[in-house]
């Protein structure tokens, strides 16, 4: 495995955002990083702990509890401009001689912090990590639920399939890695496919949206399923 090291920055925002534009939520669990991402304009994550990339052109903080009245809902985003990966020592040279001082981060330089307009609450989820969403879903969630997108992109390919006029079920007995149940199972010419829908949040926004797990499994990644249903469902069939 190729040993990740510092760089030169990597530009992200690449144009107008729209609808799909892809937003990273991370967590921000005290009031310095706060500041400093609402202030100086940076914000970071150590590597250990990162999405395997940056596949998104905002940032969106969740504030945990540590804030009291204001925790538990995410209040602020920003586009982020670019990314490098730096040491810690370097990004907060006042404390050259912390336990984690040589430990890597990314670090992302963002644009002007902005408030939302609804803050959206976490009712739902005890804990919450990374996740990657869209800037529709991010301006009209009214909780932390509603930015999951393997939802909604099952039904669409649920649809998609419908459509096409094969048979389809959901939640069907299948275990794949951390998973008891597929998705959704299709039944056509070539035999029964298993489809595994994930969370973009552990996948490159540029992967492929499918990829196979044998002649009969499929993963494939919930944002090419609502971009484009009915082009998943047609390469799922000619396979």
């Amino acid at each position: 495995m190729t040993q990740l090291q510092p760089q030169r920055p990597s530009y992200r925002l690449s144009g107008t955002p729209d609808a799909w534009t892809p937003v990273l939520v991370a967590v921000v669990n005290n009031a310095q990083d706060l500041r400093r991402a609402r202030e100086e304009h940076w914000y970071r994550i150590p590597l250990k702990r990162a999405p395997r990339q940056i596949a998104a052109e905002y940032l969106a903080l969740y504030q945990t509890a540590r804030f009291g009245a204001e925790g538990r809902h995410i209040r602020y985003y920003a586009p982020i401009l670019r990314y490098h990966i730096l040491p810690r020592h370097e990004l907060i040279p006042q404390e050259p001689d912390h336990p984690r001082a040589q430990d890597l981060y990314f670090k992302l330089e963002l644009g002007d912090m902005q408030a939302l307009e609804r803050p959206i609450p976490n009712t739902k989820h005890p804990r919450l990590t990374f996740l990657i969403t869209t800037l529709e879903r991010l301006f009209h969630a009214r909780d932390v639920a509603d930015l999951w997108l393997r939802g909604e992109a099952r039904q669409k390919l649920y649809t998609a399939v419908r459509e096409r006029g094969l048979a389809v079920e959901c939640w069907y007995p299948e275990s794949m890695q951390d998973r008891e149940e597929a998705d959704l199972a299709l039944f056509g010419p070539d035999g029964e496919i298993q489809v595994f829908i994930e969370e973009p949040g552990g996948w490159a926004f540029g992967e492929p949206d499918l990829v196979w797990q044998g002649p009969g499994a499929v993963r494939v990644n919930a944002w090419a399923v609502l971009r484009d249903a009915e082009g998943v469902c047609a390469r799922l069939v000619r396979k």
